[in-house]
């Protein structure tokens, strides 16, 4: 027993390699064993259990860029004037676009209270301080034109930009010197013009009188006799300086004075915007407004011009589905460049998105209440196109806040260049890029 239990202790020790061996071939047994227990499964190991649980614990995130816009090129010339913070004057030329046409009416507010004294007119001068210029050409005569309108300007009162100007008086056309942004412009005016506006000294106290019922306004344009010229001024609160005003410089018996009325940033004024199509060249001719032909352009132009209007008729698949949350909508819009009058430096900084209510009003969409910066609404020059984030827009319609699935783009007063959209059967074109979330 003794030689037999000895002999078992020392064999192990006689051959060091044999548990060694023995591992391997155990482990590959076991691996065998369990890719023939997975193979056998019948059910996706990665859904097991979910069979489980309620389908409600489970969200399903989907997307599409296949949505469909419809593009049209619109003009509306019924469009609100309500934008109180320019004043803009002259006109602009474009080969596509025409001629657009920009005057305006504006307020002037009497300043300090009339001396009541006898007086004699000794000038009249007009100032204004334009804060942009486009198209100023040293060789080229433009002519500024005024007259006295008969209509009270309030706050509440609607003016369309398409509106004439009740104008009652002409107050005669003077030539205008050279202009440049930032630089004030003063026009000797006809001494009678004075004369017209100090013929009542009564009518200046209360200072409301004068603008309410003697001189509710003064009309102003600029006539170009060749290449056109704009000039805007600023008449926010926060210009440096009142955009435009009228000084009469009068003596009375030895000593000289001044009267001034002024166009301040509490005065209102509109702007008169109008197109005509038919100047651009025929070539290039916009074709399509107002018709809803399917064109493979669409055009958005300045100063309330034609505007591009977007329909997305297919979401409204997706208004009766259940649990549905937006989680991303934005339209993808391609522009045309043509290396000469539409180059990627002068395109504008911004383009915003509106709708239409169920009256047919203009309404900002909601995704602008969140930031400028979330509409976007930017130039990306590695996609060649602006981008309009309009999630929140979406949303609502699909919730049914919002009638219609369509927006329209436009322009802010700032805007001077042009911009024309590839569209429909174009390529590329118009896109729509959706995400959603079924929760």
């Amino acid at each position: 027993m003794t030689f037999m239990t000895s002999s078992y202790l020392k064999l192990p020790n006689r051959n060091h390699g044999s548990s060694r061996k023995g591992a391997p071939a155990l482990r590959l047994l076991l691996l065998i064993l369990i890719l023939a227990a997975l193979a056998s499964c019948k059910q996706d190991p990665v859904s097991i259990g979910l069979g489980l649980l309620p389908s409600s614990d489970f969200i399903e995130i989907k997307s599409t860029d296949t949505v469909g816009i419809r593009a049209y090129t619109m003009y509306d010339e019924l469009s609100l004037s309500n934008d109180y913070s320019k004043m803009i004057a002259g006109s602009l030329y474009d080969t596509y676009f025409g001629s657009t046409y920009c005057d305006f009416v504006t307020q002037l507010r009497v300043m300090s209270q009339w001396p009541a004294k006898p007086f004699v007119i000794d000038s009249v001068f007009l100032t204004f301080v334009p804060s942009k210029v486009t198209g100023d050409d040293s060789t080229v005569v433009h002519y500024i034109r005024l007259c006295e309108t008969g209509t009270e300007l309030t706050d509440s009162t609607e003016f369309f930009t398409g509106q004439d100007p009740d104008t009652i008086k002409y107050l005669g056309e003077y030539r205008l010197p050279r202009v440049t942004a930032g630089t004030p412009v003063a026009i000797k005016l006809f001494n009678w013009v004075g004369d017209h506006i100090m013929r009542d000294t009564s009518m200046f106290s209360p200072a409301s009188q004068f603008y309410k019922e003697y001189f509710r306004g003064l009309y102003f344009s600029i006539r170009s006799e060749t290449t056109p010229i704009l000039v805007e001024m600023d008449a926010t609160e926060n210009a440096a300086i009142d955009p435009l005003g009228l000084t009469i410089f009068y003596h009375s018996d030895t000593l000289n004075y001044n009267y001034s009325f002024v166009a301040t940033p509490r005065a209102v004024n509109y702007n008169r915007f109008t197109h005509d199509r038919t100047t651009a060249d025929p070539a290039k001719q916009i074709s399509h407004v107002n018709d809803l032909v399917i064109d493979t352009a669409v055009f958005l132009q300045t100063y309330a011009g034609v505007y591009t209007k977007l329909d997305m008729p297919s979401l409204e698949a997706y208004r009766n589905v259940e649990n549905l949350a937006v989680n991303k909508a934005r339209i993808i819009a391609p522009v045309h460049l043509d290396g000469e009058a539409y180059l990627e430096k002068d395109l504008p900084a911004r383009i915003y998105v509106r709708y239409r209510d169920a009256d047919g009003r203009e309404v900002l969409i909601p995704d602008l209440s969140h930031d400028v910066s979330f509409m976007d609404g930017t130039f990306y020059n590695d996609r060649d196109s602006y981008i309009f984030n309009i999630t929140s827009f979406v949303q609502k319609y699909l919730r049914g806040e919002i009638d219609e699935p369509s927006v329209e783009l436009f322009f802010p007063l700032s805007a001077v260049q042009n911009v024309i959209f590839k569209a429909n059967t174009n390529e590329p074109a118009f896109k729509l890029e959706f995400a959603y979330t079924l929760y």
